[in-house]
Formats: structure tokens, C-alpha cells, sequence
């Protein structure tokens, strides 16, 4: 092989290698960009961490049910991730692991899905809109979904960093407004 043949390769696989880490580079700075516009039409509001608690009106045997769970959220930009840590210890029946996946808007609304993990085996599932008051690090909201009763059912949901101030929110919330958790097992 010649000297010249041999400069070509290595200038052919050097620029190809530089191609590929411009890019990478590339890539990365487009995404901190992204993220920090994204927090700021959040107003600067990052949630994410561990130790916030979700009070939830639901049902198990056509029975109201209040339960509550732990949960971590992970937030990047928009993106927010929510999952339970554990079952509801007040929802052995009906309770499953799950995870959510909401947008966040203008820091004050949450909007997205929930689904169980592959293990539960079951097909709950469902969507969550979340209202934040940031001062006070609380999520109010509803969700509609299937449940353990039914294939269409809401409820009122409450997330904040205190399991009891979750619950009491909750039944703060449902008793102004008394609608119980709707369920629908055969819409047709």
C-alpha cells in the first residue's frame, strides 16, 4: 500500500470519528438549550425528587376508596415522570405500580397518562390533569381511566410532600364537591 493511500484512510476515518463527535456535541448543546427554555417557560419550576405523597379517591368493589401512595417525579424541561414507589397499603386489592408521563405548561398544569408496569399484569390505565400551586408545592387534579371496578371511572387526586396533608386535602376536596368516583361498566 502506498504512503498516500494510507494519509487518505486515516484522513477518511479522522473526519468521519470528527463528524460523528460534532454531532454528538451538537446534539448535547441543542438539548441544554432546549431544557433551559423549557424550565423557563416553566417559570424556573424544577419538581422533580422523591418523597412526594398522592392521595386518591378511587374504588374497589364499588366501595369509595381513599388511598395513598409515595412518589418519585423526575422532571426534564416539559417532561414529567411520576411513579408510585410501592402498592397503596389502603388498596391491596385494587392498588398496582404504575408509571405517568405529563407535560408541564406555563408552571401551573400538568396533562398526561398513566399506565401500570409490564409485571402488575393488568390493564388499568388511564389519564391525570393536574392543576400546581408552586407556593404551596401542591398538585390538585382529576383522574379518568379504568380501574379495578370498572373500564371508565374518575377521582379527585392530590400530590404534595406530606402523606396527611395529601389525604386531608382530598377529603377537603371531595366533600365540597360530592360527586362520587363515576363508574361505567358497560357504556354500550
Amino acid at each position: 500500500m502506498s504512503e498516500a493511500l494510507i494519509l487518505n484512510i486515516i484522513i477518511s476515518a479522522s473526519s468521519t470519528v470528527l463528524g460523528l463527535l460534532l454531532g454528538l456535541l451538537f446534539e448535547y448543546l441543542r438539548s441544554r438549550r432546549k431544557f433551559k427554555k423549557e424550565l423557563k417557560d416553566n417559570n424556573y419550576i424544577d419538581i422533580s425528587g422523591k418523597n412526594w405523597y398522592a392521595a386518591w379517591q378511587t374504588s374497589v368493589d364499588q366501595t369509595l376508596n381513599l388511598n395513598t401512595e409515595e412518589l418519585t417525579i423526575v422532571q426534564k424541561g416539559q417532561t414529567v415522570r411520576i411513579s408510585n414507589i410501592e402498592k397503596s397499603p389502603e388498596n391491596p386489592k385494587g392498588g398496582y405500580r404504575w408509571e405517568a408521563q405529563l407535560q408541564f405548561f406555563h408552571g401551573k398544569t400538568l396533562m398526561g397518562w398513566y399506565f401500570p408496569l409490564r409485571e402488575e399484569n393488568i390493564t388499568s390505565k388511564g389519564i391525570m390533569f393536574l392543576n400546581y400551586q408552586s407556593a404551596k408545592k401542591i398538585f390538585w387534579g382529576k383522574w379518568v381511566g379504568s380501574n379495578y371496578d370498572g373500564d371508565l371511572a374518575n377521582g379527585f387526586v392530590i400530590i404534595s410532600k406530606n402523606k396527611d396533608e395529601s389525604m386531608r386535602l382530598l377529603q377537603d376536596v371531595i366533600s365540597k364537591h360530592t360527586v362520587k368516583v363515576n363508574i361505567i361498566y358497560d357504556a354500550v
